[in-house]
């Protein structure tokens, strides 16, 4: 099975679900986190908040949402979703132009992985992961291997990408 054919609980993850499966492979692999949980009739939303360190040991936070949406005749769908924030911000407009042109340069490089300018003007990686509970075999550790994935290419364009930003997370203003 391939990376992205779609994911579904196997025989031990079928029983645990897809929460319990990455809870189980972020415990394997000693990483601290936080989880957040939320629920309305037709979905479930799970939050993995953790903090990472790029190889120059800047931290960053990394995000991994599970969103499992049912419909009427117990079917699931829904997606894994990676953000990883608090990279960088724009904090000369003036460069917003240049900034813009270099994000869509390196998305045409990354297949899976884009990174993108929010309203506050930080520079998030995302990365969308399918959920589709009737085909494949749900793997936890290819979640994390994608996780692993969105660190390197941050790693990769973080000398450019701090040419024209500042380090870190620009504080949303009080509203």
């Amino acid at each position: 099975m391939g990376l992205f054919d779609g994911f579904k609980g196997g025989e031990k993850t079928a029983v645990m679900g897809i929460k319990d499966a990455i809870k189980e492979e972020l415990d394997r692999n000693d990483w601290n986190y936080e989880i957040s949980d939320e629920s309305e009739e037709d979905r479930q939303e799970t939050y993995f908040y953790m903090r990472n360190e790029l190889e120059n040991d800047e931290a960053i936070t990394a995000v991994i949402v599970v969103r499992e949406l049912y419909d009427q005749v117990d079917d699931a769908d829904g997606f894994i979703k990676i953000k990883l924030y608090d990279i960088a911000y724009l904090e000369k407009s003036d460069l917003r132009a240049e900034l813009l042109a270099k994000i869509n340069a390196w998305n045409g490089e990354f297949r899976y992985v884009k990174l993108c300018l929010d309203r506050d003007q930080d520079v998030v990686v995302d990365i969308d992961l399918p959920l589709d509970l009737h085909k494949g075999k749900f793997q936890p550790d290819s979640v994390m291997a994608m996780m692993g994935v969105g660190m390197r290419i941050v790693e990769k364009v973080y000398d450019d990408l701090m040419e024209l930003c500042t380090r870190g997370h620009k504080p949303r203003p009080q509203e």
